[in-house]
C-alpha cells in the first residue's frame, strides 16, 4: 500500500467516516487513496477555512472527530482559523495537510513550495503535531493525534504527510480504535467534597463544556435535582441541562447568575474552566467556598483559588459523589423565583428570531454566529438537549455560523439545523452555500441585514464620543447571492414575516437563507448587546 492508503485505513481504524476540504498538488495520493480504498465521504469545500469550520461544527455537533484535509502553506493557513476555534474551545477536530518532501528537510521552508514551517505555525493552537518520515511512522502519527482528539479535554491536532511518504509504497501496522480517555477518580477528594457540601444549605453548580465531553449531563441533572440547587451555564455548555428545567438559571454572564452566586455558600464548579469572557477578565466574584472538579489536574485552582479540588473523569466522579451525599435539601432554591423576579427579565423582541423557535423541534440544531442578536441567543434562545446550541464562545469567530451548521447538518441529516447570523460574518463564509447546494444540505440561514458591523459600530461610538469609522458597508443582496450560489433565497423587509418564511423553509429540505432587512432598526439591534451590570 502507499503511504496515503495506510492513513486512510488507519482513520477508517478510527470510525472517520467523512471527511471535508480541498485536493492539491501536494495531497492528490490523499485523495487517490480516499477514492480508491473507499468508506469515507468527501464533501468538497469552497475554502480551506470553511473546510475546518464544517469539521468544526460536525464535532460540536456530535462529539466526534471531525476532519478537514488541505494542500500547505496556503491551505492550511487558510484552515487555521477553525483549528485555533476548536483548540480556544476544546473541540476534536483533525487537520490533515500535504506536506514538503522529507528530502527537503533542512531547506529554508519559505523557499519551498507552499513554504510553511507548519509545525511551528500550529504549535500554539493545536493539542499535537506529527510529521511521519517514514510509512512505518504514519500508524503511530495517527495514534498520538487520536489520543489528543479523544483526550478527558479534548482539543484540535495536525497531521502533515510529506508528499513523497504519502506515494511510497511498503507495509505498516493499522492500529487499534483509540477509546476516549477517562482518568480515573479519586475517591478521597470525592468523599472529602461530599462531606463539604453536608454542612452547607445553599450550593450552586456552575457547569462548562467539559460536562457534555465528558458525557455526564444525566449526572449533571441528577446532581443538581438531588442538591435542590441553583445551575449555571456557561457559553459553551448551553443545553447540558435543558432550558425549560426549574433549577436552571443563566449563563455565568448574567445578573441573575450573579445574583444567586452572591446568596451561595458553596459553588461547584463542574467542568469549566473560567474564561476570560465568562468572567469579565476573572473579575467575576465566586462563591466563599469553592469545590472544583474537572479532569485536568492542571485546570484544579488554574484561574481562582478554590477549597478543594476532585480530578478525574466527570461522569464517573459525579456518579460516585452522588452516592457520597446521599439525600439534601438545599434552601437557595426556594429563593430562586424571588430573584428571578428581582434580577430576571422578560426575554426581548429579537428582529428575525423571535417566533421561529416554536417552529423547531427540541432536538433541533442551533448555530449562531457573532452578532449583536448572536449575543442575546445564548441566554434567550431556547435549548433543549446537550449538542444542540453552537457558538464559538472563546475566540469568538466571525463567519463561523454557516460552516458551522453544515457540519452539524451533515453529523445529523435527519435533523432541522438552522443558523443566525449578521450581515457581516455571513459574507465571511457565505461560499459554502455552494458546498451546502451541491450535496443537498438542508440547512437554514437566518441573516440579519443591517448594513454594517453594528456591534462594533457600537464600542466605537461608546468609546469616542459618537465617532465611528469603516462600520457601515455597501451589503450585496445577500438572498440573491445565496440563490446564485444554488440555495433559495428570501429577502424580508418585515421581520414579523420571518417565523412563517422559517417554517416554510424548514419543511423545504433545501439550503435556504433569509434575509432580514433591519438597517432601520439598527438602534433597536445595538440595545440587544447585553450590558450587565458588573461588567465594568
Amino acid at each position: 500500500m502507499t503511504g496515503a492508503e495506510i492513513l486512510i485505513d488507519c482513520l477508517k481504524a478510527q470510525r472517520v467516516d467523512l471527511v471535508v476540504g480541498m485536493p492539491g498538488t501536494q495531497n492528490v495520493p490523499i485523495y487517490d487513496a480516499v477514492l480508491t480504498r473507499g468508506g469515507i465521504r468527501h464533501i468538497l469545500s469552497r475554502n480551506e477555512q470553511g473546510a475546518s469550520l464544517i469539521a468544526n461544527g460536525f464535532a460540536r455537533a456530535s462529539g466526534n472527530v471531525g476532519v478537514a484535509v488541505t494542500v500547505p502553506g496556503p491551505g492550511s493557513s487558510n484552515a487555521s482559523t477553525g483549528i485555533l476555534d476548536a483548540y480556544t474551545d476544546s473541540i476534536p477536530v483533525l487537520l490533515i495537510t500535504g506536506g514538503t518532501e522529507t528530502h527537503f528537510d533542512g531547506r529554508d521552508r519559505s523557499k519551498c513550495f507552499h513554504g510553511l514551517d507548519q509545525r511551528s505555525f500550529f504549535a500554539p493552537i493545536t493539542r499535537y503535531y506529527g510529521r511521519p518520515t517514514t510509512i512505518s511512522e504514519i500508524p503511530e502519527v495517527v495514534e498520538g493525534a487520536f489520543r489528543a482528539l479523544r483526550a478527558a479535554r479534548p482539543g484540535p491536532a495536525v497531521i502533515e504527510l510529506p508528499s513523497d511518504i504519502a506515494a511510497d509504497e511498503g507495509a505498516a501496522r493499522i492500529p487499534p480504535y483509540v477509546d476516549r480517555q477517562r482518568p480515573p477518580c479519586d475517591i478521597p477528594a470525592i468523599e472529602r467534597a461530599a462531606r463539604l457540601v453536608s454542612g452547607v444549605q445553599r450550593p450552586v453548580v456552575v457547569f462548562g463544556s467539559n460536562v457534555l465531553a465528558a458525557e455526564a449531563t444525566q449526572e449533571l441533572v441528577s446532581l443538581v435535582e438531588q442538591l435542590r440547587c441553583p445551575a449555571i451555564y456557561t457559553r459553551l455548555s448551553k443545553g447540558g441541562i435543558p432550558d425549560d428545567h426549574p433549577l436552571r438559571v443563566d449563563t455565568l454572564g448574567s445578573n441573575l447568575a450573579r445574583a444567586v452566586i452572591e446568596e451561595s455558600d458553596i459553588m461547584l464548579a463542574v467542568g469549566c474552566r473560567f474564561t476570560q469572557l465568562d468572567t469579565f477578565g476573572w473579575r467575576y466574584p465566586l462563591s466563599e467556598k469553592v469545590i472544583q472538579f474537572d479532569p485536568d489536574p492542571n485546570e484544579i485552582g488554574r484561574e481562582y483559588p478554590v477549597t478543594h479540588g476532585v480530578v478525574g473523569d466527570l461522569k464517573e466522579s459525579l456518579g460516585r459523589f452522588l452516592e457520597a451525599i446521599g439525600p439534601h435539601r438545599g434552601c437557595l432554591s426556594s429563593r430562586l423565583q424571588k430573584l428571578r423576579e428581582a434580577h430576571g427579565q422578560e426575554p426581548p423582541y429579537i428582529p428575525g428570531v423571535s417566533g421561529t423557535r416554536e417552529h423547531l423541534r427540541r432536538d433541533a440544531i442551533v448555530c449562531v454566529d457573532v452578532t449583536c442578536i448572536g449575543y442575546r441567543l445564548v441566554s434567550e434562545f431556547p435549548v433543549y438537549e446537550p449538542r444542540t446550541f453552537h457558538y464559538p464562545a472563546t475566540s469568538v469567530t466571525l463567519g463561523f455560523g454557516v460552516p458551522a451548521a453544515i457540519g452539524a447538518k451533515l453529523a445529523f441529516p435527519d435533523r432541522q439545523v438552522v443558523a443566525f447570523c449578521g450581515d457581516g460574518g455571513f459574507q465571511m463564509t457565505a461560499y459554502e452555500l455552494a458546498t451546502a447546494a451541491e450535496h443537498g444540505i438542508g440547512i437554514v440561514v437566518v441573516v440579519s441585514n443591517d448594513g454594517g458591523l453594528t456591534a462594533i459600530r457600537a464600542v466605537q461610538s461608546d468609546r469616542y464620543q459618537g465617532r465611528t469609522i469603516d462600520t457601515e458597508m455597501k451589503t450585496p443582496h445577500l438572498a440573491a447571492m445565496s440563490e446564485a450560489m444554488g440555495a433559495r433565497g428570501i429577502r424580508v423587509e418585515d421581520a414579523e414575516q420571518v417565523p412563517a418564511l422559517f417554517a416554510e423553509a424548514l419543511a423545504s429540505g433545501e439550503p435556504t437563507v433569509i434575509e432580514v432587512m433591519l438597517e432601520a432598526k439598527r438602534d433597536q439591534i445595538i440595545e440587544l448587546i447585553p450590558q450587565p451590570s458588573h461588567k465594568a
